[in-house]
């Protein structure tokens, strides 16, 4: 089997196709896989975890008509022409398009070529090329089954998650990052890029909370904010702050964690249901039509995170409510079981599923 992946721009569009790519070998370790996509952190990134990958010109394209917009254009034809000499020469027998505008050429490449495509949608408001593409796909793929009434043939997977993020071990991480077993543990995600106004809130809050020796915090800065959040935090006496730029092999540090703090992006809240974690939500507030605080009203709903929206946030607000959680380990139980329902660590395995049958089909 030969299947296309087309992905980029932001982690969370490129993290769900490695873990359908994962999915898709274990079905088949003979299955033929390559990554297609633009020159942003999917260039990167999905060469480091040891797939093939393409790039074909793409750009985001602009909202309003203007000179951008017809090079933005210009650009997704270029990498459309592209993306068709690829499969072709691929052989592709199916293409899985997990959204984003570097997916967009791949896609229209697929459908030109009249290749099954197997959409993956992430969030509760899909982004303009899924919305395109999606009366022509052989399957979808929906995060949430508030979904259904946009596509009502489509199937409700859950969003992709890498093994990297399931079954870690608390001691090995305790080890692995330097924590002490006692301590009340909080992770810190502000996604592959970083969260400025999170990440200096967090900052601030370790000087805000009660019994600050008793708290330690792991900080996934983003690659591009380590260093200035290592020499804030190297200034504290308390809590124990250990700041690292991204982390992987993140299982390990859900392992660890007692309450997580973090984006409200789709991926994350993935494996932070999947881990079963209580959590502390930071919606990113421009996020595309809002689906980060729609993402966080799925889970503070169903009682598994409390939500501080961004223009609320600070360091003494963000400490008063960690403080409280930290403090009420009845609730936290609670928060966590609800977590852990909310969880589809099968939704990778699930699409993966969709993609065969989507090949078959086309090869009967």
């Amino acid at each position: 089997m030969r299947v296309v992946i087309a992905c980029g721009g932001t982690g969370g569009h490129i993290y769900p196709g490695l873990a359908v790519a994962e999915a898709l070998r274990e079905r088949d370790p003979a299955a033929e896989i390559l990554f297609v996509g633009g020159a942003g952190l999917e260039a990167t990134i999905i060469p480091q975890h040891g797939w093939p990958f393409r790039a074909v010109a793409a750009r985001q394209l602009p909202r309003r008509v203007s000179l951008r917009a017809l090079r933005a254009i210009g650009a997704v034809l270029a990498g459309t022409v592209q993306a068709a000499g690829l499969l072709r020469a691929f052989r592709a027998q199916a293409v899985v398009v997990t959204g984003g505008y570097a997916a967009a050429p791949v896609g229209a490449a697929a459908a030109m070529l009249r290749l099954p495509i197997v959409l993956q949608e992430q969030n509760l408001f899909p982004g303009l090329t899924n919305r395109l593409l999606s009366r022509l796909a052989a399957a979808i793929s929906l995060p949430h089954a508030q979904l259904r009434a946009r596509f009502p043939d489509a199937t409700v997977t859950g969003v992709p998650i890498r093994r990297a993020a399931m079954g870690g071990d608390r001691a090995r991480g305790l080890a692995r990052w330097g924590l002490e077993a006692g301590r009340f543990t909080v992770l810190v995600l502000g996604g592959s890029q970083g969260a400025q106004s999170l990440n200096a809130a967090m900052l601030e809050a370790g000087g805000h909370l009660r019994d600050p020796h008793t708290v330690q915090v792991l900080h996934q800065t983003g690659k591009g904010q380590a260093e200035w959040v290592r020499g804030r935090a190297a200034q504290m006496r308390a809590p124990r702050y250990l700041a690292v730029g991204y982390i992987d092999d993140v299982a390990d540090a859900y392992a660890c964690a007692d309450l997580v703090v973090c984006r409200a992006g789709a991926g994350t809240l993935a494996e932070v249901t999947a881990n079963g974690l209580p959590c502390v939500l930071v919606p990113y507030p421009y996020a595309a039509a809002g689906h980060q605080e729609a993402n966080a009203r799925v889970l503070a709903g169903a009682g598994a995170a409390v939500i501080v929206p961004d223009r609320e946030l600070s360091g003494t607000h963000l400490a008063e409510v960690i403080d409280a959680l930290r403090g009420d380990p009845v609730r936290r139980r609670a928060m966590a079981e609800a977590s852990g329902r909310l969880g589809r660590p099968d939704a990778a395995a699930r699409v993966a599923a969709l993609v065969v049958q989507a090949a078959r089909k086309e090869q009967a």
